[in-house]
């Protein structure tokens, strides 16, 4: 990955450090393969609660469950690339008004959008007809807040209507507390007065409401831990390269998602079992420079590009391939190949419309400044 000018000790040039600094290919890479594995997860579930026949591989151990743990991967990254993006930004409340305003621009549109999709195809009788849609569930669900959500059946969960929201509660509350930091003492001092702010708050919610309450399942959630890993990466990793201790510390998170399988309840223990592997990761991603220089690798970079619309667009896919079996058509098909043929069908269509959706957003509320695009493209979330 080096230039022909480059030193001949490992070490790569600073022009290649600045580039892996700044613009994190290696995460973007990760970011894509984060988003299949929440795609596979999810496609798992349909299989085994629609398909007749028993899928060997959505049945094998947990590791229909390890899909999961892309969310802690994506929390890992959203700490590393905010706290580095920011870390420029002077104290203020302008530029503290900059940073929350561009966070909320590059979040909430797609967001919206494909919420209220999934909302006219409710009204059409389309989608989701077991579902109880209230004002109140409506109006939280636009705004991330968690809001109970209920069914005919009796199910009952905190999630908004497009389920997988549910982590942009998270990141909100994220960026959130960042903007508090930043207005207060600027970016630079995001580590540590983030983390510390982080701990308060979740100390005084266990203190007020429980560890039972709606609010502290957000606030003083173990998940909080693994932006906090992402904010730690930025200050004490970011800028380096050690391309082999990146390949060990990918090595050992890729085998500790792997062991995860094993374990009788690792969604309990997320934290340990798929938020530690999901940190190592990320360092290690951060520590190896890449080039998207070839067309396979400019593939997986645009797929970490249109990791956030993957995330978003792939539930739309798992409703239809849900009713198409609950009527019977797609049965024949045997569970296994129809999984990994439905999870394909869905990263591809969900990461295609991107160019219709989130794209032509990020063009047309692309900030104006060059320094405002430099950190857009640090960002890169």
């Amino acid at each position: 990955m080096m230039s022909p000018a480059a030193p001949t000790s490992g070490e790569a040039a600073p022009h290649d450090r600045a580039k892996a600094s700044q613009t994190f290919e290696g995460v973007q890479i990760l970011r894509g393969f984060a988003a299949m594995i929440v795609v596979f997860h999810h496609m798992c579930w349909v299989i085994t609660t629609y398909h007749p026949g028993q899928s060997a591989i959505a049945t094998f151990r947990r590791l229909a469950e390890v899909g999961a743990g892309g969310v802690d991967v994506f929390f890992c990254i959203s700490g590393l690339v905010i706290a580095h993006a920011a870390r420029n930004l002077s104290a203020g409340a302008g530029n503290a008004r900059t940073f929350a305003w561009r966070r909320l621009l590059r979040v909430l549109p797609p967001y919206w959008i494909f919420t209220a999709l999934l909302l006219l195809l409710w009204a059409a009788g389309i989608g989701l007809k077991g579902l109880n849609v209230t004002p109140g569930l409506v109006i939280a669900s636009f705004l991330l807040i968690p809001w109970p959500k209920t069914t005919a059946a009796g199910a009952m969960s905190y999630h908004p209507i497009l389920d997988v929201g549910w982590t942009l509660t998270f990141e909100m509350y994220f960026y959130a507390i960042c903007t508090i930091v930043i207005a207060l003492a600027g970016g630079r001092r995001i580590w540590p007065w983030t983390i510390a702010a982080l701990g308060v708050v979740a100390a005084l919610s266990l203190m007020t409401v429980g560890p039972d309450g709606v609010a502290s399942a957000t606030l003083a959630s173990p998940l909080l831990c693994e932006f906090v890993a992402g904010v730690l990466l930025a200050r004490f990793v970011a800028g380096r390269v050690a391309p082999a201790t990146g390949r060990l510390l990918i090595a050992l998170g890729v085998a500790g998602f792997v062991a995860s399988i094993f374990l009788p309840d690792p969604m309990t223990w997320r934290v340990l079992c798929w938020g530690v592997p999901g940190v190592l990761l990320v360092a290690g991603a951060v520590l190896i420079p890449v080039r998207l220089d070839t067309p396979l690798s400019r593939l997986f970079g645009f797929l970490g590009t249109a990791s956030y619309t993957i995330y978003l667009v792939h539930p739309f896919f798992t409703l239809i391939a849900g009713t198409l079996l609950k009527r019977g058509t797609m049965t024949q098909v045997p569970p296994d190949l129809l999984l990994i043929a439905l999870t394909v069908i869905a990263v591809a269509g969900s990461a295609i419309s991107w160019f219709f959706v989130e794209g032509p957003l990020i063009r047309l509320l692309k900030p104006r400044s060059r320094t405002a695009t430099l950190a857009q493209r640090s960002l890169r979330t």
